[in-house]
């Protein structure tokens, strides 16, 4: 079971790197909205973190439409650096 403060970090990792990469991407919401087939709207609540617990579907379809596969995104706690 994952206690409340790793699903808030999670929760945050997701919301900061969606929006790093749009931002890196040069994407509005709305042109990632058109081209992932998430709505605006969910994508707002993503990276605003209003949406407790991001759909992992959604999130894939979010980081293909950016040119990123989820396989690559992850958290390493066992970084020395």
């Amino acid at each position: 079971m994952v206690n409340t403060h790793c699903k808030s970090v999670l929760r945050s990792h997701w919301a900061d790197i969606l929006c790093e990469l749009r931002k890196k991407t040069k994407m509005s919401r709305e042109e990632l909205s058109f081209e992932s087939g998430v709505g605006v709207s969910t994508i707002e609540n993503y990276e605003r973190m209003k949406i407790s617990e991001p759909s992992i579907y959604k999130m894939e379809l979010l980081l293909r439409a950016m040119g990123y596969e989820l396989d690559a995104i992850f958290i390493d706690n066992n970084s020395s650096n």
